[in-house]
């Protein structure tokens, strides 16, 4: 077992010489079996530390696998961290099940320990059994091609160093070499479903079929193969038509419709960025009706939400001829610009300018020579109709603006709708206002007609879009 072990650590590239690797020890026969093969695998210089979740979920056998894992460090001198969790306090605060809330309690313990003390590696003892169980599960659950796939022998600075090997051959490894472990009643428990795949499943195609659990390994390598050539072929495909500026990207709507594949491919481009499988399909049929301006969001957790207010990740928009995604801007987000001097207590006009926030601002006398530009980029105003100091801000709901040229006024909302912007646009338009609350400026686009140029005017404001 130990010369299969070493090919695969090498076919694999798991290990290099000089790395810390740090193995996740609970005391069942996986992990004590891998814990032994790294240890005569230590011919190479490397260095081996164990670290051991108590979750205090099975009473006093939890802190039994404890002290039989910390004697076991003890008798190889192997260093060993230890960690307790309240893994039920946690599961209900985060309304995660128990599975799952050790799940993320003890990677999030392992990446902390990886960071702090430049571990290079963190072995765990998934083995081909795990892969197969892993595999009903998702199908059970409901899942394509990713979710069917296996588990990769290295994932970032993970490695599983057992996938080549199952549960059958581990335990005859450690009874031959009458190597001690402890048992974990709960696995023979039939509560949660991997214990049902585990001793009801398994047994069953056991008693089918010779050799089941290798040809179902077997079937579950290539299907993990499969995947990568799959996704590789559709990033490829998906590039081509990817429009990327920054935090912001889109697809033209016809590339989905007119490709028959067009509903799986729209489900491969967004799901890359949080979003999943029902809003794939909403999204879809957003284009085929032509609807415009349908929202969807992301979190970071992958849980998925229709109030932007709770969003602070990604938005996806169904716009006419294209679907976009961009980051979500805070609402509230707004900076106040100081600075000026109070030319009207001075007495003087203080001609100059200065910069800030990408936009630049000179005060100068109106001459009989003036003439106003025509640039979106700079707008000028009359001086003596603005107030001190000024503000950058989003647009919110419900503000009203003076175009220049309109006696009224109107919706932002509806300044935006006529201007044809999309959802990105209006999301990413800086509004500038006068400490009086008057809107002066939609920044790059219009000024108001309240604080425009006349023939009466003698000083000008003037700002200028950066580029």
């Amino acid at each position: 077992m130990l010369r299969d072990f070493k090919k695969f650590i090498e076919e694999h590239n798991l290990i290099q010489e000089g790395d810390k690797v740090l193995l996740a020890l609970s005391g069942g026969v996986d992990s004590i079996v891998l814990a032994k093969l790294l240890m005569l695998y230590r011919q190479r210089p490397i260095s081996i530390s164990f670290a051991h979740c108590n979750f205090h979920l099975r009473g006093d056998d939890s802190n039994r696998d404890e002290k039989f894992v910390t004697e076991f460090a003890n008798k190889n001198n192997i260093p060993i961290y230890i960690k307790h969790f309240d893994t039920e306090t946690y599961a209900k605060e985060n309304s995660l099940s128990i599975e799952m809330a050790a799940r993320e309690l003890r990677y999030s313990w392992f990446k902390e320990l990886k960071e702090v003390n430049n571990f290079d590696k963190v072995a765990l003892a998934h083995h081909g059994d795990d892969q197969v169980e892993t595999f009903f599960i998702n199908l059970l659950r409901g899942s394509g091609i990713k979710g069917l796939k296996g588990m990769k022998p290295q994932n970032d600075f993970y490695i599983r160093p057992l996938l080549w090997t199952n549960r059958k051959q581990i335990e005859a490894f450690a009874k031959d070499n009458a190597i001690q472990w402890v048992e974990d009643y709960t696995n023979q428990e039939n509560v949660y479903l991997r214990n049902k795949i585990r001793n009801q499943l398994m047994p069953f195609f056991d008693e089918i079929k010779d050799g089941a659990r290798q040809s179902l390994k077997f079937s579950v390598d290539c299907l993990t193969s499969e995947n990568e050539l799959y996704r590789s072929l559709i990033d490829e495909k998906l590039s081509q038509h990817e429009n990327v500026n920054g935090d912001y990207r889109f697809i033209e709507n016809k590339f989905f419709l007119e490709n028959e594949n067009g509903r799986q491919l729209l489900f491969e481009w967004v799901r890359k960025y949080g979003f999943n499988y029902e809003q794939s399909a909403s999204m879809f049929e957003a284009m085929r009706s032509g609807k415009s301006g349908a929202l969807f969001y992301s979190i970071d957790n992958g849980q998925q939400t229709t109030d932007s207010r709770l969003c602070s990740c990604l938005v996806a928009s169904v716009q006419k001829g294209k679907i976009e995604i961009f980051k979500n801007k805070e609402e509230e987000e707004e900076y106040w610009i100081y600075g000026f001097p109070d030319f009207r207590i001075s007495g003087t006009l203080g001609l100059g300018d200065f910069e800030t926030w990408g936009l630049r601002f000179s005060v100068f006398n109106k001459d009989v020579d003036f003439k106003l530009i025509r640039d979106v980029s700079v707008a000028q105003f009359d001086m003596e109709k603005v107030a001190f100091p000024l503000k950058l801000r989003r647009w919110r709901k419900g503000d009203r603006f003076n175009p220049i040229g309109m006696k009224g006024s109107k919706l932002l909302s509806d300044f935006f709708n006529d201007m044809g912007f999309s959802t990105y646009q209006k999301q990413n338009v800086w509004i500038m206002e006068d400490s009086n609350n008057l809107i002066l400026w939609v920044v790059g686009y219009r000024i108001s007609d309240k604080v425009k140029i006349t023939d009466s005017t003698k000083v000008i404001f003037q700002c200028t879009l950066e580029s």
